[in-house]
């Protein structure tokens, strides 16, 4: 094997062993991201010596800072200080409107929510009063900043339940309960979305969290609390209740409903026309113009003559409640196993399975294993097995 030489231009400290022993300072962005990446701190403090000014105002492609890229990597706290002090912006928003202190509250990072905040010790030497005052004023200014979707850390906090960092921007006297994301929801709709109760009742008892606040044209934390509870299985729904009864003793109201449909699209395969449906999708229908509302008022009534063995009246109720909503929501499913239900009491089979077939169709489209499914399946087999 023929010897390798070193030429006379490769300097050795390029060299693996030799940037061991000499950490090469950089400038370059695309070099300084890379030691990041790879835990190279001998080399990024090397280069912060010598050129941090210039660092300290790098982007990657992302809009990143080196201030983000330490926090999002969970690096330790001293260099995230180090930055500070070198006058690092806390303030910069990357392409998604992110700070340092968004991604933090993100994995519910306290520590380095606290790294990033905490005010400086004024008897740091090279540091004025004036200067420790500015620089914690910027990091403060940072819990206020919004993302792209008009969310501060606070929301952050509340969407990710980030229990711990709630708590250290509520000792701060940071309070953004009520602040509105760029659609309209608050951090209530949030918890409630996340069925977290310890996070409902923090918010409306500590915080005064306003329980029907959020834009008028969208859904209360009830009306998501209702759509949440529809989901689960009959078992698993006693954690629903319960937040329902907190939000109820605070006033809560319903104004949209929200429903989980189905949108019909066509293609062409081998010159045959079909239909697939596509994923699916939540939408929004104002309840005082809803005809889903209707079909709820005959269901009830349905239910009235159920109980009271009055089968007629209650099959009528039943049909025109499932005649009163589109046949691709859940609220149809509903309706016609009640209607397949009391033909099975007529004892037409036929008509009680193709019901029972569409609406176990109609279930398995939204949900995976309820007991409503396992009713339908129950069902459909007791009449495989007459047949």
């Amino acid at each position: 094997m023929a010897d390798t030489d070193l030429q006379s231009s490769d300097l050795y400290h390029t060299s693996i062993c030799g940037s061991i022993l000499l950490p090469t300072a950089t400038k370059c962005p695309s070099e300084i991201f890379s030691l990041l990446r790879h835990g190279k701190f001998d080399a990024f403090r090397q280069s912060m010596n010598i050129y941090h000014q210039d660092i300290i105002q790098m982007k990657n492609e992302y809009g990143q800072t080196v201030l983000h890229i330490l926090t999002i990597h969970a690096y330790p706290y001293h260099w995230v200080r180090l930055l500070l002090m070198h006058g690092c912006d806390p303030c910069c928003q990357d392409n998604d409107g992110h700070t340092a202190v968004h991604y933090a509250v993100e994995r519910d990072d306290v520590e380095m929510l606290k790294a990033l905040t905490t005010c400086f010790n004024p008897r740091i030497a090279s540091f004025s009063e004036e200067k420790t005052a500015a620089i914690h004023e910027r990091c403060l200014k940072a819990l206020s900043i919004r993302d792209k979707h008009g969310r501060t850390v606070f929301m952050l906090s509340c969407q990710y339940e980030s229990i711990k960092c709630l708590n250290y921007l509520i000792e701060l006297n940071i309070n953004d309960v009520n602040l509105k994301d760029n659609f309209g929801d608050t951090c209530l709709s949030y918890a409630v979305a996340r069925r977290n109760e310890i996070l409902i009742d923090k918010l409306i008892n500590q915080c005064l969290a306003d329980v029907n606040d959020g834009d008028k044209n969208r859904p209360t934390a009830l009306d998501i609390l209702k759509f949440n509870r529809e989901q689960q299985k009959l078992s698993d729904r006693t954690k629903d209740d319960s937040i329902e009864r907190i939000l109820q003793i605070n006033n809560a109201g319903n104004r949209y409903e929200i429903r989980r449909t189905f949108k019909k699209r066509q293609i062409s395969t081998d010159n045959d026309e079909s239909s697939i449906y596509n994923l699916a999708c939540l939408s929004v229908n104002s309840i005082a113009n809803s005809h889903i509302e209707v079909a709820k008022n005959y269901a009830r009534i349905a239910l009235l003559y159920e109980t009271k063995h009055d089968i007629n009246n209650a099959y009528e109720f039943y049909k025109h409640a499932i005649n009163s909503v589109p046949n691709d929501i859940l609220d149809w499913a509903d309706y016609a196993f009640h209607v397949a239900k009391i033909h099975l009491i007529r004892q037409e089979n036929q008509l009680a399975f193709d019901l029972l077939q569409q609406a176990l169709i109609l279930r398995k489209r939204f949900e995976n294993g309820t007991e409503q499914i396992s009713c339908i399946e129950r069902l459909l087999d007791r009449l495989t097995n007459l047949n």
